[in-house]
């Protein structure tokens, strides 16, 4: 009999979960959603982001044509403004390069071949949600092109941080800060929990009703609880190895330390030989220094 895949009653897949984030978020008939979220993200009335935002193709086209193209989480047009978000769940080297290079991909794609007019680029902004603790103590923060006095030369192109670690903490004793709020939404991992953050504020009934029941609807589907999983035990599995090798490493260091603490005891022990003139051969017994090595310690001390 084959055995169906399925989470524990009220489990849900959380939206910051790659599949669950793109197959909502990139959804024509989930624009409400984004409409409600970018609202409360870029503070200002829902009215005046209704109807005006679209979303984008996730290719990524860069300069080499033979390189597989890069594919962005979630790419969209506010009134000509361009929106990238991005969802990272794992601390990587080269994170901001990376951030950097897409937020500039994305901005020089306004240009059209032949335009001139530089004036008539819209904003580029990228959002990187991140789902681990940026360790500044800040919910987020925010970048630009500046000099090296902190002069910003141009607000066109701005990478924003958000440390979701740091948003889920502020829920607890600020459930005004919204933003906050978004961040619990986003990382969820029980109907209960996700029904809480929303509360009867957060976005609309319609959206908020229909988030949930698009989150249930994916954490049902078996093939997604499939891949869930996997991607879970895989992560766990490789955080296990981490901190195995982590400590270790953390032994290792500490017999190597005593290791080297001993042999610079006997070096010492071996020079004060030396100095008393004690036979060569008979301090090569009690430290364990060949003679060659206690030969150039003599020269030293001579």
């Amino acid at each position: 009999m084959k055995r169906v895949a399925a989470l524990k009653p009220g489990e849900i897949i959380p939206l910051n979960f790659d599949f669950v984030f793109t197959e909502i978020f990139n959804n024509p008939k989930n624009i409400d959603i984004i409409e409600n979220f970018l609202s409360i993200y870029l503070e200002v009335p829902l009215i005046e982001i209704k109807n005006h935002v679209k979303i984008q193709s996730r290719d990524l086209e860069l300069n080499h044509k033979k390189e597989a193209k890069k594919h962005v989480d979630l790419l969209l047009d506010l009134n000509g403004r361009k929106i990238n978000i991005e969802m990272s769940n794992k601390q990587s080297p080269g994170v901001m390069d990376r951030n950097v290079v897409y937020v500039c991909a994305i901005h020089s794609k306004q240009m059209e071949y032949g335009k001139k007019d530089y004036t008539m680029i819209h904003k580029t902004l990228q959002i990187n949600l991140n789902n681990y603790s940026l360790g500044r103590g800040e919910l987020k923060e925010s970048y630009y092109m500046a000099t090296e006095k902190g002069k910003i030369l141009t607000k066109k192109l701005q990478i924003d941080m958000i440390d979701m670690v740091k948003g889920r903490e502020i829920c607890y004793t600020d459930r005004e800060n919204k933003l906050a709020r978004w961040c619990k939404v986003l990382t969820s991992t029980s109907e209960e929990e996700l029904k809480e953050a929303l509360g009867d504020d957060l976005m609309e009934q319609e959206p908020k009703e229909k988030l949930v029941d698009e989150v249930t609807k994916l954490s049902n589907d078996e093939d997604a609880v499939i891949l869930y999983t996997k991607l879970t035990r895989e992560e766990l599995e490789q955080n296990t190895y981490l901190a195995e090798a982590k400590q270790e490493g953390i032994e290792q260091g500490i017999k190597q330390g005593i290791a080297e603490g001993m042999n610079k005891k006997s070096a010492e022990i071996a020079r004060k030989m030396l100095e008393q003139k004690i036979d060569i051969e008979m301090i090569q017994t009690i430290t364990g220094f060949t003679i060659e090595e206690l030969q150039k310690m003599k020269e030293n001390i001579d």
